[in-house]
Formats: structure tokens, C-alpha cells, sequence
């Protein structure tokens, strides 16, 4: 009985073993593992930030003149920069995760641990951002002259409101959505493919 039960155990140990290096490898897989996604998604949302932050720089060029006084050109420019960091600095940790050693699964679980916090707060901030925008929008037209603002200011209260509200409503789902798809889903796979090597 104590035979039986010895080779019992030691066929499971064996097959943990074998099935955890294919498991870490396929975490770790350069070109198309979950970490690589991830690493990509990082990367490409930092090219989007830029080359936006780029457009609105190049159309406002045409006021320099005038640009020091647009606060909320400049509070969007200091949002993309803060965006921005956000993205390489989360970049530069899928890095770590994708050159650590194939057995250290608590350290990788930490770090995807990390990079979802992370995420929380890149939206926490992100909404406040907006909420900021929207009372810039209500108070940039009490102390300047600006045309668009005005025709904004023009609109009754209600609607200009209602649209802060239903634009609120409406990024918070889609920044949920957007969040999920290019990096909850990655985070997903390997948390998943985390919980087989136990």
C-alpha cells in the first residue's frame, strides 16, 4: 500500500515538473506570450499619446503667441506627459517580468499584482483629469475671452450639464472596456497560466 501510494505521489510530482517549465515558457514567449501582448499594448499606447500630443502641439503652433495663457492646452499637455510616463513606466516592468528566471512565480505574480493597481490609478487619474477639464470649461470664460468657450457658454446650463454627465458615464465604461481589452485580458492569461503551475 505504501508502494502504491509513493508511485502515486511521485507520478504527480513528475508531472508538475513537466508541466511547469512549458507553462513558464509560454508566459515568457518573446514574440506572441502574454507578457510580450502586454509589452506591445504599452508600447503602442505610448506612440498614440504621442502622436496625439503632437497633432495638438502642431495646431496650436499657429497661436504661440498666445499659448501661455491657454490653460487648458497646457493642463492637456501636462497630462499626455504624466500619461505618457505612466505607459513607459509600466513598459519598462513588463521588461522585468519578461527577463525574469522561469521559476519565480510569486515574483511574477507580485509584479502582475503591481501592474493592476496601476492601471486603477492611471483611470482614478484619468477622471479626475476630466472632472478638472469640465470646471476649466466653466471657468476659463469668467476671466478670458475665448471664442469656442464662449459658444460653449452660450448653450443653457442644462445642456452643458447633461453632456458633462453623459460624457463621464460614457468614458467611464469605455476606459473600463478599452483598459480590459488591451491589457486586463493579457494580465488575465497570465494570472490564469500562474494558477496552473501551483
Amino acid at each position: 500500500m505504501e508502494l502504491d501510494d509513493y508511485k502515486l505521489s511521485w507520478k504527480q510530482e513528475h508531472q508538475t515538473q513537466t508541466k511547469t517549465p512549458d507553462i513558464m515558457k509560454l508566459i515568457h514567449q518573446r514574440s506572441k506570450g502574454p507578457i510580450a501582448s502586454l509589452r506591445t499594448s504599452f508600447k503602442k499606447q505610448m506612440m498614440a499619446v504621442g502622436a496625439l500630443t503632437s497633432i495638438v502641439i502642431a495646431t496650436q503652433a499657429r497661436n504661440v503667441d498666445s499659448m501661455p495663457s491657454h490653460l487648458l492646452f497646457w493642463t492637456y499637455i501636462v497630462f499626455a506627459l504624466a500619461m505618457t510616463g505612466a505607459f513607459y513606466i509600466n513598459y519598462r516592468l513588463t521588461g522585468r517580468m519578461e527577463s525574469m528566471e522561469e521559476k519565480v512565480t510569486a515574483n511574477l505574480e507580485k509584479h502582475v499584482t503591481m501592474m493592476e493597481q496601476r492601471l486603477n490609478w492611471q483611470l482614478i487619474f484619468a477622471r479626475v483629469v476630466i472632472l478638472f477639464f469640465i470646471f476649466l470649461l466653466e471657468v476659463i470664460p469668467l476671466y478670458q475671452n475665448v471664442r469656442m468657450l464662449d459658444t460653449w457658454h452660450n448653450l443653457s446650463p442644462l445642456i452643458r450639464f447633461s453632456s458633462y454627465a453623459a460624457y463621464l458615464v460614457f468614458q467611464y465604461f469605455l476606459s473600463r472596456a478599452v483598459t480590459q481589452k488591451k491589457f486586463g485580458k493579457h494580465l488575465d492569461h497570465i494570472k490564469s497560466l500562474l494558477a496552473e503551475v501551483k
